[in-house]
């Protein structure tokens, strides 16, 4: 290679005398650079290049267009990619930028520059923003393999410190920027992140949310931060300062709804963590509980109806007090060791720290409510109105459905909430007023969904709300194929039966249900959404075996729709099976705690009760979840064993379980 092959395209030699044309020959310069083809060539540049990048004396402006133009070539080969028009996988400039050490020189620009200070140059806070936004690209863009050699890369250079200052960077769109990077990382770095870090993370992140948007309006409208909006959030569209001003409300709800992602990310792994670590971040931060439930009670904002955070509080709280993937509630296993044993103390030790928050269940209700007495026509003319708040189109009917969707994932991470805690009644001391407080909340979850009619549209949004379940992937498998979801919820009608079966379970087991229809009063610390009435309607016993009734029914097509699912996918089938279970088990347990007295009512249940948990096991061994697959067989068979003839369990039945269970030992000694 000759010398004059490597005469810089930077060299002031060859640079124009006037300030403009300067800036112009760099820029197409740089571009140059990035369209050479010849390998060796850019080689050259781009070792040149970088290694001029980590230099604290580095020219602001070469800075600033350098790290600029790559984030404009990651972000369009990552639109490329999102609407199918490439493959995944780094195309030549980035391999060849990855090779001279991207990676370590876009966080030192980032860190280095990233502090934002009155008189600093611009053009270094606009680098310390692109150098970060390229490597958020290129956690998109790579293949598996690649993600993961750069999400790896991102940690051993300290990223997550880095990111958890920046959310509280004085420039809005870092904050944001440190919300995105933490949930393109979250999935592709498993659980390197230790529970002390990842708990003041959610903590803060939920703060960054409450704040609200008052410091992105001022931002987009102070003379030396607005350029912001201009340059980071309006690429491109040669916006003016007042469309600028006027986009600062909604760019707050898309880094709100980053942040929780993100958070939600943190804890949405898979494998699910373990109790015991999700519990060291509840003890390093309880107050992450009230943060997440003061988040998913937040008003809809008129500027960004279309937001995702109150939602995502929910499944992160839901995240917090899950049950191990093995362990179906109320259903008892051979393989009740020192495992479930410590896996239940640990969540039991959580539960208590929940029901240790004031007023924690007027919270929960509280959340309920704001789905509830949130008016569909209300959500209507928010869409309808984006437009006053710089949004260039209206909101697709996609979109707008989408709002009533997240709805129902408040609604069934509510009844979530209340099912497991009642596990827990006596151990976190739940009296009985705050069990009949959470009654009305689960009657309402177990109503019959209306029938869609095609010519009403709050019938085709309710039905959405009412039908929506969580079979949440984790936030780093955009790129995945079928697998398992480290969060699952059973969607409102099998929810709702389930927490009410429970509710009523443990006042019978504690012998106050029977009672509840003599009280003259409501009971001291009832619920003011709550009425006596209600509750006394709620246990009423016609109410009662009416609701019994229905919800055996629900078992029966809860398995039926499994076997259903179970011919396109095994992981999505389990999920519909074990909460069959987890249903039946209620209304089995409820039958034990009255003694009897509604016997005729759940007659059959605990067959179904053995074919959910049968059939479940299968899904597992399909997809090589042996020690699931093993739990939920020996579930089966123990359940079978007092079964009474009038259930009409058939002997193949009890037969195929004990196969497979055989079948999932043999395939964990095979290891």
């Amino acid at each position: 290679m000759s010398a004059n092959q490597f005469k810089g395209p930077y060299d002031p030699s060859i640079m124009a005398e006037s300030y403009a044309q300067w800036e112009q020959s760099l820029e197409i310069e740089i571009q140059r650079t990035f369209d050479t083809a010849n390998c060796d060539i850019l080689d050259g540049y781009i070792a040149r290049d970088l290694a001029r990048l980590k230099d604290p004396r580095v020219d602001p402006d070469f800075l600033c267009t350098w790290t600029g133009f790559l984030w404009d070539r990651t972000t369009l080969s990552r639109t490329a990619i999102e609407v199918q028009r490439a493959p995944t996988g780094f195309n030549f400039l980035i391999k060849t930028c990855l090779k001279y050490n991207l990676v370590e020189v876009m966080i030192l620009i980032t860190s280095r520059y990233g502090t934002f200070r009155l008189g600093m140059k611009n053009g270094h806070a606009l680098a310390s923003y692109c150098g970060l936004a390229v490597l958020v690209d290129l956690l998109h863009v790579g293949t598996d393999a690649e993600r993961k050699s750069v999400a790896e890369e991102m940690m051993n250079h300290n990223i997550v410190d880095l990111c958890f200052k920046n959310i509280d960077s004085w420039l809005c769109a870092h904050r944001r920027l440190a919300a995105r990077t933490i949930r393109s990382l979250a999935g592709l770095i498993g659980n390197r992140i230790p529970a002390d870090m990842v708990a003041d993370i959610i903590a803060k992140l939920c703060v960054f949310v409450l704040q609200g948007p008052r410091i992105f309006v001022e931002q987009f409208n102070a003379p030396e931060t607005k350029w912001q909006g201009g340059i980071i959030v309006l690429r491109g569209q040669n916006a003016s300062e007042a469309e600028v001003a006027k986009c600062a409300l909604r760019y707050s709800g898309l880094a709100h709804d980053d942040a929780l992602w993100a958070a939600q990310g943190l804890v949405c792994t898979y494998p699910v963590l373990p109790m015991k670590f999700r519990l060291e971040i509840l003890k390093k931060r309880p107050g992450i509980v009230d943060l997440l439930f003061d988040c998913a009670i937040t008003p809809r904002p008129p500027w960004y109806p279309e937001r995702q955070s109150d939602a995502v509080a929910c499944e992160i709280l839901a995240l917090l007090f899950q049950w191990p993937p093995y362990i179906v509630p109320g259903v008892s296993s051979p393989l009740d060791g020192s495992s479930r044993t410590q896996e239940w103390k640990a969540l039991s030790q959580a539960l208590k720290m929940l029901t240790a928050r004031q007023e924690w269940s007027e919270k929960l209700i509280e959340v309920w409510m704001s789905v509830e007495e949130e008016d569909w026509r209300h959500v209507e003319s928010l869409f309808n109105n984006v437009k006053n708040y710089g949004a260039k189109t209206l909101l697709g009917k996609r979109t707008f459905q989408l709002a009533f969707e997240l709805r129902g994932i408040k609604r069934i991470t509510v009844l979530r909430l209340i099912t497991t805690l009642t596990h827990a009644a006596d151990s976190c001391g739940i009296t009985n007023a705050e069990l009949e407080s959470l009654l009305r909340v689960a009657y309402a979850g177990s109503q019959k969904i209306k029938q869609v009619d095609s010519e009403n549209e709050e019938d085709h949004l309710m039905y959405a709300e009412r039908t929506q379940d969580i079979f949440a992937l984790q936030a780093g498998d955009s790129h995945a194929a079928q697998v398992d979801s480290p969060l699952q919820i059973a969607e409102e009608l099998v929810m709702g039966p389930t927490a009410l079966a429970r509710l009523l379970g443990v006042l019978a087991q504690r012998g106050v249900l029977d009672s509840i229809q003599a009280l003259k009063k409501a009971p001291n610390g009832l619920s003011t959404a709550t009425s006596l009435d209600q509750v006394q309607m709620i246990t009423h016993p016609e109410i009662i075996r009416k609701f019994l009734l229905i919800a055996f029914r629900r078992v029966e097509s809860r398995t039926e729709s499994g076997r259903k699912v179970a011919q396109s996918n095994s992981f999505y089938a389990r999920m519909h099976f074990v909460s069959s279970a987890e249903l039946a088990a209620s209304l089995v347990s409820f039958d034990r705690y009255t003694h009897g007295k509604y016997a005729e009512e759940v007659k059959g249940v605990r067959k179904q009760l053995v074919v959910a948990l049968g059939n479940a096991s299968e899904m597992a061994i399909r997809t090589g979840q042996n020690q699931i697959a093993l739990s939920l067989a020996l579930g089966a068979i123990t359940s079978a064993e007092s079964i009474p003839e009038t259930e009409g369990l058939e002997e193949a039945i009890t037969a195929k379980n004990i196969r497979r269970a055989d079948q999932a030992r043999a395939a964990l000694r095979q290891g």
